[in-house]
């Protein structure tokens, strides 16, 4: 494989120039046509960048890609950008990955900032469930890798922003769905959007369940979505809403034997007790955008969310409830060759959790009463400089400022972990300059400086203590990067490099099956490159009722402690653990009047399961094959697509996830391993009526 993949960069590094991997980038109220990729901007960098002069490692998937993934959930989504890996244990459990930042969390996706237009999808705990959101929710997506805290404060690996849909066309469109598929697969959705005068809406609602393939591994899921914008002429008003129920058992992870000879069972006694998880989460906010004089403008958010996770697990039942408000303001002047900005973000969020004893059928005694309110607030500004006409120059500065507090109403065993607590001020600075060779090819350089603070379960100590030594996690991002269109647009191509050192490195220790907690333990450093191409066999003028285009995005990457020492071991010198060296993604699609073929090929390389480099886990390969049949005539308000596939098309037995440095407790086998889903097929209708006879 290492020499195939070696061959590839080979054969396309005579028209790379050295660059960032991305895909055709696109943001609501884009064109999506490649020989307009000068025009395309992005929403995730403070002053909208065009995608070819941005100073940083973006990627973006438009509307159409997310659509046609046609998954449950959005793992094979973000697995397709360079330099992002998803690991998805079960429907409910993933974690997100981004240039190896965020590879030590257990269970979920931490050390990232995620955002639903600009409302936080990130706890004030730094926890972040993007594998909640149905893809039908998704206009597009932006990802911003690397150390970004001058741009978005805490968020070590990177930012993740989903922009929700948006009419381009005056008029109104209706579609309902429905798809089914292998172990119980249901999927129905109704969407629809509307674009009149002064208001453009789009929402709709999803129902996904599935009874899985492992015991104890149903799943059922509520989505309803609205996003509403009003216009006027000097303002614009957006309303997101996102309603999430869900309820999900929970197979865990399993010990060696049992992965590669009882894939199906449940780990330990998680199906014996019938563990689940199930909850409500309600996200909401308003952004006014105001134009309040010649080169000044202003953008105000308001946001608020709310969620009641409840969890049954077999060493006792947790019971949360959480709610939080925020806001953040941002103002942009504009004068001649430069822009200035500064703003100011806060956010509060109440945090209250109870654990009950775990009894057959019911829930016992209360264990702990405990709550946390958590509050941040950031201070910011940037400054974009365009000396000539071939050169960008930006830097921005964030300040941010972290405590929260803690109250015990109730432990059974009497301890007290109360009071209040903070962090040193962490000042981020980040600079980036791109320069402009030939028509549309860039290269661009930046340096930036990032931090995630410490989780709840990371700060909390066996005896019931609060560590308030603990520091945040920080690290400096290098980065090279080149971007490109070649052959009037038929070829997009992207390439970086990249260097992160990282510090003050927390390192989860497990104390029991429910306990544990997070020490400062040295220093890594990790470096890669990412690429991206994309090309299509036609030009726009050719394509009509066909085309074919192929893409390929691979990242390459080496992470090694520089400095660490856990429990009286030294690792430095070892690899990390939970992030594969090697991951290539071949795609080809193809569609001939109305009939489309999509195959796709993913090779994830191997990844050490331990600190000490003793156990590692195998690469392997997954091959998915989608085909459709879509029949809109011009003459007809009515429209209908018939689609279906394969994944895992070869039926591979694989770890679609890793819990690394597993423990082992009562003389049990570590249970590593999470058994990914083996050969399933599914098959889907949408039909659609829509009317675009509407003036704007």
């Amino acid at each position: 494989m290492g020499k195939n993949i070696l061959i590839l960069i080979l054969f396309f590094a005579p028209i790379l120039d050295v660059a960032i991997g991305q895909n055709t980038p696109t943001v609501q109220n884009s064109p999506t046509d490649t020989t307009e990729l000068e025009e395309v901007s992005i929403s995730i960098l403070p002053f909208r960048d065009k995608y070819l002069d941005a100073t940083a490692g973006v990627f973006t998937l438009r509307g159409d890609e997310i659509r046609r993934e046609n998954a449950l959930v959005s793992a094979g989504l973000f697995n397709s950008v360079p330099g992002v890996f998803m690991a998805s244990g079960a429907l409910n459990t993933h974690r997100v990955v981004i240039r190896g930042i965020g590879s030590r969390t257990p269970y979920g996706s931490n050390r990232i900032r995620a955002y639903l237009d600009d409302i936080p999808m990130t706890s004030g705990d730094g926890i972040s469930t993007l594998e909640d959101m149905d893809l039908l929710a998704i206009g597009n997506m932006e990802v911003l890798k690397g150390p970004s805290s001058a741009l978005y404060g805490s968020g070590l690996g990177g930012v993740i922003r989903l922009n929700s849909p948006y009419p381009e066309l005056a008029g109104w469109e209706t579609t309902l769905m429905a798809e089914a598929g292998s172990y119980g697969h249901r999927r129905y959705a109704l969407t629809g959007n509307l674009k009149m005068g002064s208001l453009a809406l789009s929402g709709g609602y999803s129902r996904t369940s599935s009874e899985g393939f492992r015991e104890n591994s149903n799943y059922l899921r509520n989505s309803a979505f609205m996003h509403a914008n009003m216009f006027w002429n000097k303002h614009r008003l957006s309303l997101t809403l996102s309603l999430i129920d869900l309820h999900s058992g929970i197979p865990s992870s399993l010990n060696e034997e049992d992965f590669l000879n009882e894939p199906t069972k449940a780990g330990g006694s998680w199906g014996s007790i019938k563990g689940f998880e199930e909850y409500i989460k309600l996200l909401g906010g308003l952004k006014l955008e105001s134009q309040l004089g010649a080169g000044l403008s202003n953008q105000l958010i308001v946001h608020g969310s709310y969620s009641d996770p409840y969890e049954r697990r077999p060493f006792n039942i947790l019971d949360e409830r959480s709610g939080s408000l925020g806001f953040r303001d941002f103002m942009e002047y504009e004068l001649q060759s430069v822009k200035l900005g500064a703003g100011l973000e806060y956010y509060f969020e109440d945090f209250q959790w109870s654990t009950y004893e775990t009894l057959p059928n019911t829930q016992g005694d209360l264990l702990s009463d405990q709550s946390e309110t958590r509050k941040y607030l950031n201070t910011f500004s940037y400054i974009q400089w365009r000396p000539a006409p071939f050169i960008l120059v930006d830097a921005g500065l964030n300040l941010n400022l972290l405590s929260y507090s803690l109250t015990t109403q109730y432990r059974i065993d009497s301890t007290d972990q109360g009071g209040s607590y903070g962090y040193k001020p962490v000042l981020s600075p980040r600079v980036g300059i791109s320069f402009k060779h030939g028509k549309h090819i860039r290269s661009y350089a930046s340096a930036g400086h990032g931090f995630s603070a410490p989780s709840l379960e990371e700060t909390l100590l066996p005896e019931g203590s609060v560590n308030t030594t603990l520091r945040p996690e920080q690290g400096w991002n290098l980065e090279l990067g080149n971007r490109g269109m070649l052959l009037e647009g038929r070829l997009i191509y992207d390439l970086s490099l990249y260097s992160i050192f990282l510090d003050d490195l927390l390192v989860t220790e497990r104390q029991s099956e429910d306990i544990f907690t997070g020490v400062n333990a040295g220093s890594a450093w990790n470096r890669g490159l990412e690429f991206m191409l994309r090309g299509k066999l036609y030009r726009e003028k050719e394509e009509q009722d066909r085309n074919a285009e192929i893409i390929i995005s691979y990242h390459l990457s080496k992470n090694t402690f520089r400095d660490f020492v856990d429990d009286g071991v030294n690792y430095s010198g070892m690899e990390l653990p939970g992030i594969p060296r090697q991951i290539l993604r071949a795609e080809l699609n193809g569609t001939f009047r109305g009939l489309g073929l999509r195959l796709s090929q993913n090779y994830t390389g191997a990844q050490w399961m331990t600190d000490s480099n003793d156990l590692e886990y195998k690469a392997y390969t997954l091959t998915n094959l989608q085909f459709s049949w879509e029949f809109l005539p011009d003459s007809s308000p009515f429209g209908i697509e018939l689609y279906g596939g394969i994944r895992n098309l070869f039926d591979t037995h694989y770890a679609s996830m890793i819990l690394i440095n597993a423990p082992s407790f009562g003389g049990s086998a570590p249970r590593y391993y999470y058994p990914g889903k083996p050969r399933h097929i599914f098959m889907g209708i949408r039909l659609s009526i829509q009317s675009h006879s509407i003036n704007p």
